[in-house]
């Protein structure tokens, strides 16, 4: 009997300290802490000191700001499910009165990881890697970013300390207070797919901006143009001709490090085998009138009058096609390369006539430019020789010229705009990315 008094009673004592530790982990660990690593070195600046849940009028006030701030994220393009609002609210009011220092500790933790979060995507902008398919640059930038937000956010000793803070991590042009006016309207008007087209808007252009590169390249796949911008002012405006539906322009962010006047175009294995190959199998003929040439593995040009054509397809094709240079090139005469993983990059086109088409979703994925030549005059720093490329040289040779310094290039994919006037508009969705 002695015995089951005992068993009972040390599985009351379990079920009490499983109660009590259920109980423990709902009010302070449902929600975990963002940003672990920031937040230890966060405290370990401030001597492990209590930052928001001090009992001082000052504290209350930061804290409530704070609060107020992830309340109302929605206006600054953000989810407020992803600050888990309610529940760190609810958490807090029960925790308030609480006289254990432990738990204490955690929740003021708790409060800094959600404060560092917060402040990171309006700084870098939220929900940009989703929309990348490479970046090559972000990576060496992110432990300078965090250096920064944390010195700041250590140094704050007050409410109005902290929303200086948060308002200068925003962008203060004009562009970004008129996406967040028209994101008020239809925030209002609760019209979701404008509200999601301005949300990836401005988060790009937070993440665009907080580089604050010198010069950079910004392409937009969405309204089919481009920006060059210095000293973040506008040099050139430029339409463009991006990937149809089927072949579309990759979103990367890479650099510009080389312009080659009069470049070949190399035809990619995709084009040569699916394109042109059952073309100049019915008619070999066509190749020199398309100023094709066609090269074997060992990079020299071939007959084609001599080749067995018949032997060849899709699966096996042991050579390749590239095109003169000259004005009739399907590059023109200038190209631009880029560091991506992508056989993509911008360049001048033979069918200017294309660009004053609404409809400028045409090309294998490649970016053609509307105003290439002064933007390779811009990159260069005005040394271009434009009389050299408008001579049209036919068989020209490629000059390679290296940039005195690589340009950060830009392939996002922005549905909603501001035009000259300031105003926002909302571009066509070609790749269905925000069809309901």
């Amino acid at each position: 009997m002695k015995y089951l008094q005992v068993i009972c009673s040390y599985l009351l004592l379990v079920l009490l300290i499983g109660s009590s530790q259920a109980l423990f982990a709902t009010t302070n660990n449902a929600i975990p802490i963002r940003l672990p690593a920031l937040v230890g070195k966060f405290y370990a600046a401030t001597n492990q000191q209590l930052f928001w849940l001090k009992k001082t009028p000052g504290a209350n006030a930061l804290r409530s700001l704070l609060l107020q701030k992830l309340d109302s994220v929605a206006y600054a393009g953000l989810d407020k499910k992803k600050y888990q609002f309610s529940q760190l609210n609810l958490q807090l009011k029960k925790a308030l009165g609480n006289n254990d220092s432990v738990a204490t500790m955690k929740l003021d933790r708790l409060l800094t990881g959600m404060a560092l979060a917060y402040c990171k995507d309006l700084y870098q902008g939220f929900g940009i890697a989703p929309g990348l398919q490479y970046d090559g640059i972000s990576s060496k930038q992110e432990g300078p970013d965090n250096e920064f937000l944390l010195a700041h956010l250590e140094t704050i000793g007050s409410a109005g300390d902290l929303e200086l803070f948060l308002r200068s991590l925003e962008p203060s042009t004009p562009e970004y207070a008129a996406y967040k006016a028209e994101l008020g309207i239809q925030i209002a008007a609760n019209n979701a797919n404008k509200i999601a087209k301005l949300n990836t808007a401005m988060n790009f252009y937070r993440w665009v901006l907080h580089f604050k590169f010198d010069n950079y390249i910004l392409v937009n796949v969405a309204s089919a143009t481009l920006h060059y911008y210095r000293n973040d002012t506008e040099k050139l405006f430029s339409r463009i001709i991006v990937g149809k539906p089927k072949t579309r322009t990759p979103r990367f962010l890479a650099t510009c490090n080389e312009v080659i006047l009069y470049p070949y175009w190399n035809v990619p294995k995709s084009i040569a085998t699916k394109e042109l190959l059952p073309r100049y199998k019915k008619a070999p003929s066509r190749i020199d009138a398309e100023n094709m040439q066609m090269l074997n593995a060992a990079g020299t040009i071939v007959n084609p009058h001599t080749v067995r054509w018949s032997q060849y397809s899709r699966q096996y094709f042991p050579y390749r096609f590239r095109q003169s240079t000259g004005c009739d090139n399907s590059l023109g005469v200038i190209k631009f390369n880029l560091t991506s993983p992508f056989d993509v990059y911008l360049h001048d086109t033979n069918t200017k006539g294309l660009f004053a088409s609404k409809n400028r979703y045409r090309s294998h994925g490649c970016i053609r430019v509307e105003q290439a030549q002064e933007l390779g005059n811009l990159l260069l720093n005005n040394k271009l020789d434009t009389t050299y490329l408008q001579s049209c040289i036919k068989g020209e040779k490629p000059v390679e010229l290296k940039l005195d310094r690589p340009i950060p290039v830009f392939v996002v994919y922005l549905p909603a705009g501001i035009d000259e006037a300031g105003a926002v508009g909302y571009y066509n969705d070609p790749y269905l990315l925000f069809r309901k």
